[in-house]
């Protein structure tokens, strides 16, 4: 999703709407009809292009079964033109039942994919739009489907809600839903945790899947043979040793949601083979780093061999990170955080030199 948080305003749409608003009160004064001449239209305005019949007359001016056109006077814009409707002519839709257009703002809650026009008495709403783009691409998409629903409003500037102030909160905010996938299939990915410890490879150490059952089983055996044929994001990933998975049925969209995790990661599975565990953060609501902290200091606790307090788990993360003792894990969708614990360095050491220094205190 781009990342904007402060109103977007055009100003030279602000302006044009208002000049084209002016020129059309003129023309309709006049018993014409204000069009554009340019291939893709102006703003709301009729295009000469999409009408049928158009024969060109010379100096722009132009004849169709159901009127002609000319130059309109003063120019409002380049290619500026005003239609006359001949005499009990049938004429197209976009030249009937001309309406006075208004500018307007919008609100865009990228997190539901809905943007909300008030003005007036009029209130539209879209939904589904496209959160990858930027705010000038995203006025102008607006813009785009109000002139084909022929809204009579015209926006400049847009509005984004506080992520906080959404009622509806994703899994990937930039509404780029990763998959994992191997030579024969694919699944979408509800969240996952990885080391990007090579650029070629990354070092998966949990992931969640939503796909068929034949899908999800096919990237189960992937992972289990341990040979980096699964790939995320365009690069192979290779889990941490012996992974276990849950799964679960979701019947209403006729798939199944699987996890799959690293015994590593898993709390009470540690082995005295393993030189790393894991940390991972899930559930929501709760601030990630201290969290972070409180899991690190439990995993220590289950592999190490002298006692850790729970009062020394913020101590022992900052300086684990200083030390290059903890590794942060790259996480997205339902993993909202984790780190990986390297057990081969020399925790006692560490710790004995804090308590030396009275950093740790018994």
């Amino acid at each position: 999703m781009y990342e904007w948080t402060e109103p977007y305003e055009d100003e030279y749409i602000k302006e044009r709407i208002e000049e084209l608003r002016q020129a059309q009160k003129i023309a309709m004064q006049n018993g014409k009809v204000l069009v554009s001449s340019y291939p893709f239209g102006q703003f709301w305005l009729p295009a000469l292009n999409d009408l049928s019949d158009v024969e060109y007359l010379g100096r722009e001016r132009h004849r169709t079964p159901y009127g002609t056109f000319e130059p309109a006077p003063d120019v409002p814009f380049h290619g500026a033109l005003w239609f006359t409707p001949a005499k009990d002519a049938e004429l197209p839709p976009s030249l009937k039942n001309i309406k006075e257009w208004i500018p307007a703002g919008a609100v865009v809650d990228m997190n539901a994919r809905m943007v909300q026009i008030k003005v007036d008495e009029i209130e539209i709403t879209f939904t589904s739009i496209n959160v990858s783009l930027n705010a000038h691409q995203l006025l102008q998409e607006i813009n785009q489907e109000l002139v084909r629903a022929n809204a009579g409003v015209y926006v400049w500037k847009i509005e984004p809600v506080d992520e906080m102030s959404s009622s509806v909160r994703h899994l990937f905010p930039d509404g780029r839903i990763p998959a994992l996938s191997n030579a024969h299939t694919r699944a979408d990915v509800t969240g996952y945790a990885l080391m990007q410890d090579r650029p070629y490879q990354h070092t998966l150490v949990y992931v969640g899947i939503a796909a068929y059952k034949t899908s999800v089983e096919s990237l189960w055996a992937s992972l289990i043979r341990g040979r980096g044929s699964c790939s995320m994001r365009g690069t192979s990933v290779l889990a941490d040793g012996e992974v276990k998975m849950m799964t679960q049925p979701l019947t209403e969209f006729n798939v199944m949601h699987a996890g799959i995790i690293c015994r590593k990661a898993l709390p009470g599975k540690w082995e005295a083979k393993d030189d790393s565990a894991y940390a991972l953060v899930f559930e929501q609501g709760r601030e990630v780093e201290t969290e972070l902290q409180m899991l690190a200091a439990k995993r220590l606790q289950e592999a190490l061999a002298f006692p850790i307090p729970d009062t020394w788990a913020r101590t022992l993360w900052e300086h684990g990170l200083d030390a290059g003792f903890i590794q942060r894990l790259e996480t997205g969708g339902d993993c909202r955080g984790g780190a990986r614990l390297d057990l081969a360095k020399p925790w006692q050491e560490l710790v004995q030199n804090l308590l030396e220094q009275e950093v740790l205190t018994i």
